[in-house]
């Protein structure tokens, strides 16, 4: 660190796997002081750091610049405020957790699956900026404190007047993260639930199962490509025009094919917070998008019986 250059001062809540792999890459220009909330993994982290083994950027020690155990232990004041945390909004408002580190010039960044993630924060901090953020990024914490990364760690970045989120994108850029800055984010968003709304829920009523194998078998091949039409039909309804070709993705076909690629196999991740007995994102995912094709009268009857099955599964493991 320069000691003539001022830090940008980042404040990481929920450091798990994403959020340990986003602030690593951030840490690493030089540019960055990194703040970590970790909970459960805290005694881990404080003692050895983060032990990440990635097939895109190797195995390292990453240590953030501080580790704290609350955001009631946050004392800098910080630039951004980065939310990597589960959206439960059924199980209750988490905006509030941020409230001790926001200052009057901070910016809010999510980086969150779902629909409508922003909308808490932007109701209990009028007054600061509220970044949404899509991750493409396949990661997991098999042990606390291990995180075992992937090939991919894209971001697509909601643009803000008065933030320089730009700033965040050249330096993750610089460090391996590739990022998009856009001024059409919902559009990302919805394009994004194309891909959480079918394999995700799926591989959970489907009895457990990962994309190869669900791939694999044809009926359940075919009922991922029509939730992935319904989601398409209604997220381009939503934001009144086609969803953006992204990563040469132009339809649900080309999302399969994508998915589907020799030696490519995912674990999604409510297949991974049931299996571990946690509760799943169906609230953002898959029960916001049929509140809102119900209010624009767009028929999505997969995916509403799918909810109606998770809803199910859950409720008898989470009593």
């Amino acid at each position: 660190m320069d000691p003539n250059t001022s830090s940008i001062k980042v404040l990481f809540v929920g450091t798990g796997a994403l959020g340990s792999i986003y602030a690593w890459r951030l840490q690493t220009s030089g540019q960055v002081e990194i703040t970590a909330v970790c909970r459960s993994n805290y005694q881990a982290v404080s003692n050895n750091g983060f032990q990440i083994k990635s097939e895109l950027y190797g195995t390292h020690t990453y240590r953030p610049t501080k580790v704290i155990q609350s955001v009631d232990e946050a004392t800098d004041n910080y630039d951004f405020v980065v939310v990597c945390t589960k959206a439960l909004p059924n199980r209750g408002d988490n905006s509030d957790i941020i409230a001790k580190a926001v200052g009057k010039d901070t910016a809010i960044v999510v980086i969150q699956n779902g629909i409508g993630i922003e909308d808490p924060f932007v109701a209990r901090y009028p007054n600061n900026p509220v970044i949404s953020v899509v991750a493409y990024i396949d990661a997991s914490q098999p042990s606390i404190g291990v995180i075992e990364h992937g090939s991919s760690s894209g971001l697509v970045l909601g643009s803000h007047p008065q933030a320089n989120i730009g700033k965040l994108a050249q330096i993750w850029n610089q460090n391996g993260v590739k990022c998009l800055v856009t001024d059409n984010i919902q559009a990302f968003r919805w394009l994004k639930l194309v891909w959480n709304a079918s394999f995700n829920p799926i591989s959970v009523v489907s009895g457990g199962n990962d994309t190869q194998k669900m791939l694999a078998d044809p009926a359940c091949r075919k009922l991922i490509r029509d939730v992935m039409v319904e989601v398409y039909q209604l997220g381009e309804k939503v934001v009144g025009m086609p969803l953006p070709v992204f990563m040469n993705v132009d339809g649900p076909d080309a999302y399969i094919k994508y998915t589907d690629r020799p030696g490519t196999t995912v674990y999604p991740s409510m297949l991974m917070d049931y299996q571990a007995g946690r509760p799943m994102e169906h609230a953002v995912i898959l029960g916001r998008p049929i509140e809102l094709a119900n209010e624009l009268g767009v028929p999505v009857p997969r995916l509403e019986a799918i909810h109606a099955l998770l809803l199910m599964i859950e409720k008898k493991y989470l009593k």
